[in-house]
């Protein structure tokens, strides 16, 4: 009986811990953007879907460089706006970025510095830079677009992040979790 109860709780243990090890989400990538990395998706607003709570949805792109990286004309998007085409898609389900907060633009030249990140929220709001140093650039995509203004699939979807000819992009699933990092 000792030896029983003894399995069980080892059992359990194991359970546990992997429950408690385990990652929000699945999530596979490519990076084909020198400079740039695709960081947290937050792609499941806790409660259900409304128009109040789109900004808990959100794309960061990252510069992983140790130099500035231009990102005038960075187009962030979901599997469905990918599939579309800029012109099929129209405003649904993605954002171009054109003025980023605190960074000056010159022509088409939109430097990101190095170690800074663009949070794309999928919300309203006005563009801003937050974090120590005003590492951080918030711009909002504002569309009307999905289900109540989100369109990251809750069960799992893929982020594209292309700038020029390169493309980058994140896979995920939905496991236990509200984002994958």
């Amino acid at each position: 009986m000792r030896r029983i109860l003894d399995g069980i709780v080892l059992a359990v243990a194991a359970v546990l811990l992997m429950a408690l090890t385990a990652p929000t989400a699945h999530a596979a990538a490519r990076a084909d953007i020198p400079g740039l990395r695709i960081g947290t998706i937050g792609y499941n607003a806790r409660g259900v879907d409304t128009w109040l709570n789109r900004n808990a949805e959100f794309v960061d792109i990252a510069n992983t460089s140790d130099k500035p990286v231009n990102v005038y004309g960075l187009r962030v998007e979901d599997s469905w706006a990918h599939r579309m085409g800029a012109e099929g898609a129209g405003k649904c389900n993605n954002f171009t970025v054109t003025e980023l907060p605190g960074v000056e633009k010159d022509d088409e030249k939109l430097e990101l510095p190095a170690g800074h990140v663009i949070r794309v929220y999928v919300g309203a709001g006005q563009p801003k830079t937050f974090g120590p140093g005003g590492r951080w650039h918030a711009v909002y995509m504002d569309h009307k677009c999905g289900y109540r203004g989100h369109f990251l699939n809750n069960l799992g979807d893929t982020v594209y992040v292309k700038l020029g000819g390169a493309i980058e992009f994140k896979r995920y699933d939905f496991r236990r979790g509200y984002y994958v990092r």
